[in-house]
């Protein structure tokens, strides 16, 4: 009994050792957006939420649909009707938090005027989606920038 427990806690302390070290899984989109190519519009024009909410969302159709009627021509017309009809869910997102971390859009972009860059890159220079997320949203990289910028490192700000 005892050599299970000890085989159980190994084996946890590798797959949280793992989750730690390896990159997350790569992402595929089912569109091949060009930011740069929309690199004109802001990015709070397409992410709803960016500068007032906790989440900056994906674009919805009708959002797209303010530029484009019909398919651009490198999307194909069948990808185009399932995005219109999908939707949001269309998207996979590759930069998150973990659950237990309330991270707010608002508080870092519109309070305390962080570029989008920050945590997302050169997002706005990309002609293909990322399949990763730039850099690992850790603790240790939110703490540093915490530091950096002289923001409040309270542990009840962020851990709910």
């Amino acid at each position: 009994m005892r050599r299970a427990i000890q085989f159980m806690f190994v084996g946890l302390l590798a797959a949280i050792g793992s989750s730690l070290i390896l990159p997350a899984a790569p992402v595929v989109q089912g569109l091949a957006f060009n930011h740069a190519k929309h690199a004109a519009l802001t990015c709070v024009g397409c992410h709803a939420g960016i500068e007032t909410a906790q989440r900056a969302g994906f674009p919805a159709p009708a959002v797209c649909a303010k530029c484009h009627a019909t398919a651009p021509a490198t999307v194909p017309p069948a990808d185009w009707e399932r995005f219109k009809t999908t939707g949001v869910r269309f998207w996979k997102p590759v930069t998150s938090v973990p659950e237990h971390v309330m991270f707010s859009h608002r508080r870092h972009v519109a309070l305390a005027g962080l570029a989008c860059a920050s945590c997302h890159g050169d997002i706005g220079m990309r002609t293909t989606p990322p399949a990763r997320a730039p850099m690992r949203l850790v603790m240790s990289t939110c703490l540093a920038c915490h530091r950096a910028e002289g923001a409040a490192e309270d542990c009840t700000g962020c851990h709910r």
